[in-house]
């Protein structure tokens, strides 16, 4: 028997202010006091502190019920938090202003007289609020291990340690509001590095010069979903990025990155074949099966080598959950410093307890949401690869659009940047299967084949990369070049 009961008990935050504190946990009576006793003089205070102190940050109940009485009169009810008005608000609380806080007014003022600055009262609230807090969530990750059973439930056990970790560790910085000034500076801050790099781009390079024109790289924060039917070389896009990103980065050069690999489908060692062999410009299959030359094995080895020391970092967990997905990635991000995000692919991601409760629409909405959340949380670009639903086959015109996305949700809301891979010559060959003119009896026949090889000749390799939406520019459609031998994609160059 499993134990989710127990993880979900691993959020011990408390949903508000508790009657009773334990005696030996961290805290400052002091500064409780003093930042309560400044803003009660002077509301104006509270604007300073911007969000940073909620109720249940402080360890005395009454501190906290008289912290949250303040916020309903300054922000509900618009009318000054003295301690007259204090006195009806609590009528609400379990606690009594004759008998409660009356009684500690002259304290309360005497330590708010020495308060010069309340974001410094702040933080010292907020510090030992989280003291507290590591201390509960380590007595109940203990209590859960002791009790788990399951490989599966120590992974929960740890993405929800993972969870609450993180979420402590953002506690006061929940003042998000910016002002129109400060926006303003920000957006001519980034307009400026655009146009000083020369090239437009201030993201993450691609490595496909007329991609990064389009898109000004990949941004951070950005969710890119990368969709299409299978065979069209998503993850070979997907690596050719993660190479060029981690060797711009190696090498020094701007718009680089390390770059974190969630493989949900491919063992670690396959995504190696592949880049091998695109490094090495040989046949993939020759590496799987062992007949490479001596030649060949020397540039796989050669390319190997190249490979070896660039910032990239795999994870090859199959059906990994979401929320396993995220520790995971921020994981990644503070050991490694990842700057970008790939994972292979989004419909093999999953969400945990919501299959027996809604539809898969409804998981694929959660992920998705959970990768953009990943993006804004580690302010780096998450890019994902998407399956397309069969009713791509059923059109004459089987280049993607935006409804294709497989049991979209909220794929299409969610994401920033939504391209498709497509290829023409796929398709010719499919439609060509093993026909041959001199097997025809039709002079029509034979035609329409010739035309189809034809066809299939000029187009060989061209690959449209259908940029369907971009939040923050144009769309258009990039070409690029596919070889199938070595599973790599290069600019396309007409001539």
């Amino acid at each position: 028997m499993g134990i989710s009961g127990n993880v979900r008990q691993l959020t011990i935050a408390a949903a508000g202010p508790s009657n009773v504190a334990p005696r030996t946990s961290a805290h400052s009576i002091p500064a409780e006091q003093a930042l309560i006793a400044a803003v009660m003089v002077n509301n104006k205070l509270y604007d300073e502190l911007g969000g940073s102190v909620r109720p249940e940050h402080f360890y005395i109940p009454l501190h906290a019920a008289v912290f949250e009485a303040m916020e309903r009169l300054i922000n509900v009810r618009g009318v000054e938090a003295n301690p007259i008005n204090l006195k009806q608000e609590l009528k609400g609380s379990p606690f009594d202003a004759e008998k409660d806080l009356y009684p500690h007014l002259k304290d309360m003022f005497e330590s708010g007289a020495l308060a010069s600055d309340v974001k410094s009262l702040a933080e010292v609230i907020q510090t030992t609020y989280v003291q507290r807090q590591m201390i509960g969530l380590a007595d109940g990750v203990k209590s859960a291990a002791e009790k788990a059973v399951t490989p599966e439930d120590i992974g929960l056990i740890l993405s929800q340690a993972g969870d609450e970790l993180y979420r402590l560790s953002e506690t006061g910085s929940t003042n998000t509001t910016r002002s129109v000034r400060e926006s303003l500076k920000n957006m001519i801050e980034h307009a400026e590095l655009a146009r000083q790099s020369g090239t437009g781009i201030i993201g993450v390079a691609s490595g496909f010069p007329d991609l990064d024109r389009l898109l000004g790289g990949f941004q951070r924060s950005d969710l890119i979903i990368l969709g299409a039917r299978p065979s069209m070389g998503k993850t070979s896009l997907l690596l050719n990025i993660a190479e060029h990103a981690a060797e711009r980065l190696s090498e020094g050069g701007d718009n680089g990155a390390a770059v974190g690999i969630f493989s949900l489908e491919m063992s670690a060692e396959q995504l190696m074949q592949r880049l091998t062999a695109s490094k090495a410009g040989i046949n993939s299959q020759l590496i799987a099966n062992g007949r490479l030359s001596d030649k060949d094995r020397d540039r796989m080895m050669a390319a190997a080598g190249q490979l070896a020391d660039l910032p990239l970092y795999i994870d090859d967990t199959p059906a990994l959950p979401i929320n396993a997905l995220r520790a995971r990635a921020r994981q990644m991000k503070r050991q490694y410093g990842i700057g970008v995000l790939i994972i292979d692919y989004l419909q093999l991601l999953t969400s945990p307890g919501k299959r027996s409760e809604a539809s898969r629409v409804q998981e694929i909405s959660d992920i998705s949401q959970g990768l953009k959340q990943i993006a804004r949380d580690l302010n780096i670009p998450v890019i994902a690869a998407s399956q397309l639903s069969r009713s791509v086959e059923a059109r004459d015109n089987k280049r993607p659009q935006l409804s294709d996305l497989r049991e979209s949700g909220s794929i299409e809301q969610d994401a920033d940047v939504v391209a498709f891979l497509y290829r023409d010559d796929y398709y010719i060959s499919r439609a060509l299967g093993g026909a041959s003119e001199t097997d025809l009896s039709s002079d029509a026949d034979r035609r329409k084949v010739m035309e189809m090889k034809d066809r299939l000749e000029k187009a060989r390799g061209i690959t449209e990369l259908i940029i369907s939406k971009n939040r923050k520019g144009p769309t258009d459609t990039v070409r690029l070049l596919f070889t199938p031998e070595t599973t790599s994609f290069s600019s396309y160059q007409s001539y």
